[in-house]
């Protein structure tokens, strides 16, 4: 919106509506499910799209934490119901369910839930002076007489009955090894007799081999869809698609700053975006300002994830004043940032030019902190990092992707980075 169109200035009664509205504009606790609030995608949800027209493929949705996987899989019943229309020709009528798979899951448990999910309506007489027929609702399984717990072959012919349904499963790299087996099968049997179904595994994986590892056999039958971290365009588009709803303004610095601040996790840009668009409702006014988000970084550190607050503050603890963990920790979200490789790792010569800025140094070495991300990497401190290599040829990266830009806003939110080291932390370039 233009900023010229918008009046700057709220009565305190327009204020006090907008701060529960943003709430709506900005969602970092819950995954999107409405598509006017989900932004970019459009390579991957192209190739979602394809791939559920086309008998006897199917899907997995594989990518970091945080990068929006669960928000994705929750749109895709209007996803397809929108890019399947075209003029003249309605949208095919799909059965779209989605569940979450759990830890103590078994191929039977899971598909049981699913059909659980289910209703069928058959039409019966009432008996009267006039008959007149009723809709009633019955289950999926009493229908096609399902057992508890299907097995392959039942939930095979039941798929076959249910022409063009799409069943998405959230969270399946929690499953055991024995329930990739059952899904790899149950696949490779659903391409084998060319049913016109799609099933949509979704889960926190590198490679699809992290997910599936049984059937070669299924990779062509299987489309893969890796969630990399957003571009910066597609984190803007969050944000005026939020600044849109609530008619508000984000400037240009202030928009940067929590893109940047984001490291491509819409996550990020939802919990700073609502934060910050707060800040400037509280000065009654409709424009996001750079202090307007840096005043959000206090609060968005209270409503951080858990989780994330106890990784943090489980790697950082020590009784000895003047350690340097928090400083180490820092620097290495730092390394993180500008890292080049596409999974995150830094090695630890990037570390060097961020700790120097922290420390006000000129000459740290790699003996300051090398026993530090080691530790990091120890179960007594998470472990927070992860690294892979030889020895002498290490490289690292966080196990949870979501840390770092907390460790940025925790930093300024205590004092211990100001406006200007963040940004030059932000974009110190790597080493190698």
């Amino acid at each position: 919106m233009n900023q010229n169109e918008t009046p700057t200035r709220l009565t305190t009664d327009e204020a006090g509506e907008l701060n529960i509205a943003a709430a709506k504009a900005f969602q970092p606790r819950s995954p999107i499910s409405t598509r006017n609030l989900f932004a970019g995608r459009w390579e991957q949800i192209t190739t979602l799209v394809d791939a559920v027209s086309q008998k006897g493929l199917h899907i997995v949705i594989f990518g970091e934490r945080g990068v929006g996987k669960t928000s994705l899989a929750n749109i895709i019943e209007p996803l397809l119901q929108a890019l399947e229309e075209r003029p003249g020709h309605k949208a095919p009528d799909r059965l779209v369910i989605k569940v979450n798979v759990h830890k103590a899951d078994t191929f039977g448990d899971a598909w049981g839930r699913v059909f659980s999910e289910v209703t069928w309506y058959e039409n019966k007489p009432v008996i009267g002076l006039m008959p007149q027929k009723e809709s009633q609702s019955v289950s999926l399984t009493k229908t096609f007489d399902i057992g508890e717990f299907p097995k392959i072959d039942e939930v095979r012919r039941t798929l076959n009955v249910l022409k063009g349904s799409v069943f998405i499963f959230d969270e399946f790299d929690r499953v055991s090894a024995s329930i990739r087996t059952g899904f790899t099968d149950l696949i490779k049997a659903l391409s084998d007799y060319a049913v016109d179904s799609t099933i949509i595994l979704v889960g926190v994986s590198d490679t699809i081999d992290h997910l599936i590892k049984d059937h070669a056999s299924i990779v062509r039958s299987v489309v893969q869809i890796h969630l990399e971290r957003m571009k910066e365009k597609e984190l803007s588009e969050i944000l005026q698609n939020g600044a849109k709803l609530l008619e508000m303004d984000f400037d240009a610095d202030a928009a940067s700053l929590i893109v940047r601040m984001s490291q491509g996790l819409p996550h990020y840009t939802h919990l700073i975006g609502l934060h910050s668009a707060r800040e400037a409702i509280n000065r009654l006014s409709k424009t996001v300002q750079v202090k307007d988000v840096y005043g959000s970084f206090k609060k968005a550190v209270k409503q951080a994830e858990q989780s994330i607050v106890e990784k943090y503050l489980c790697a950082v603890r020590s009784a000895h004043k003047g350690a340097l963990y928090k400083e180490i920790l820092l620097a290495c979200a730092a390394a993180s940032s500008v890292a080049k490789d596409a999974l995150g790792y830094f090695h630890p010569a990037d570390i060097i030019a961020p700790l120097n800025l922290i420390l006000e140094r000129e000459n740290v070495s790699n003996a300051t902190f090398q026993r530090h991300i080691n530790e990091f990497c120890e179960e007594d401190r998470g472990p927070v990092l992860e690294r892979q290599g030889a020895t002498r040829a290490y490289s690292y990266r966080f196990h949870d992707p979501l840390l770092p830009p907390y460790i940025f806003m925790n930093s300024v939110a205590e004092g211990d980075l100001t406006a200007e080291k963040l940004k030059l932390l932000t974009s110190i370039s790597p080493s190698s």
